[in-house]
């Protein structure tokens, strides 16, 4: 049977109450970046273990590189402290990889964050992963570390280019021919939480993801997507932003950027 584990990476936490605070009953490591460097094993109910990393280290990709570089497991679900899981993640999780065979990643959903993709199992193409959150995504350990795909530590929070390191990852091992599934079961519910990049809808947020899009994507194609972005998300920044104002930061992001 393979063995399942949760990769969280969170900052500044005090004591290990987030185990509990998450539901966390499977196998983990845990990246705690804070003031300090140590290493630390805590057993578990039901014999599962946490492998519990406190690093002086910053930046959510380099959060998410050490946990994989640490972790033991089979399969990984990437996480943040924002999330509670549900009871039987591990059941559900490793049994839609014996399901899906030839899984190299598979996408999961969120109880209460709706997601674009389709309410079906099925392969996803190139641009789908655009649509994809990190909170989603689940992984064959050995296919991550042979084809050396890693979270791009220019990107994410931290950086100051915003975020979108997620999908880039995800582009980059589709790029290397893995297989990415879609299974719509509800895996966990996100809680409200004060973002650690995220600050609202305004230029700067644009401008941010002008970059990151322009690197992620190229230019022609994120100039694209910029309006297709811009379209779906209206309804949630037309209080804070007007669309010409939205507009004009995402350009000057994508046509500025200097992430190569």
């Amino acid at each position: 049977m393979s063995k399942f584990a949760i990769l969280l990476s969170c900052m500044h936490e005090k004591d290990k109450g987030i185990i509990q605070h998450s539901n966390i009953k499977s196998d983990c490591v845990i990246i705690n970046q804070c003031n300090e460097e140590s290493i630390e094993k805590i057993n578990l109910i039901n014999n599962r273990k946490c492998l519990w990393i406190n690093s002086k280290e910053r930046g959510l990709s380099k959060s998410r590189n050490m946990a994989i570089k640490y972790c033991a497991s089979d399969i990984c679900l990437i996480a943040d402290n924002d999330e509670i899981f549900v009871d039987d993640i591990e059941r559900k999780i490793i049994g839609a990889y014996d399901e899906l065979t030839d899984a190299d990643v598979i996408i999961f959903n969120l109880d209460n964050k709706p997601t674009k993709l389709k309410n079906k199992i099925y392969k996803l193409k190139r641009l789908e992963m655009l649509s994809v959150c990190s909170w989603q995504i689940t992984f064959k350990r050995k296919s991550i570390i042979r084809e050396n795909i890693k979270f791009d530590e220019k990107l994410g929070a931290g950086t100051g280019n915003g975020a979108g390191e997620e999908n880039k990852f995800l582009l980059d091992a589709y790029d290397k021919g893995m297989k990415i599934y879609h299974y719509p079961v509800n895996i966990a519910t996100m809680i409200e939480n004060e973002s650690t990049w995220f600050t609202g809808y305004d230029e700067e947020y644009f401008y941010k993801r002008g970059v990151s899009t322009r690197y992620i994507l190229g230019i022609y194609l994120s100039s694209i997507y910029a309006v297709y972005f811009l379209i779906l998300k209206y309804n949630e920044y037309k209080s804070n932003i007007t669309l010409f104002k939205a507009f004009r930061a995402i350009l000057v992001g994508i046509l500025h950027s200097k992430l190569k």
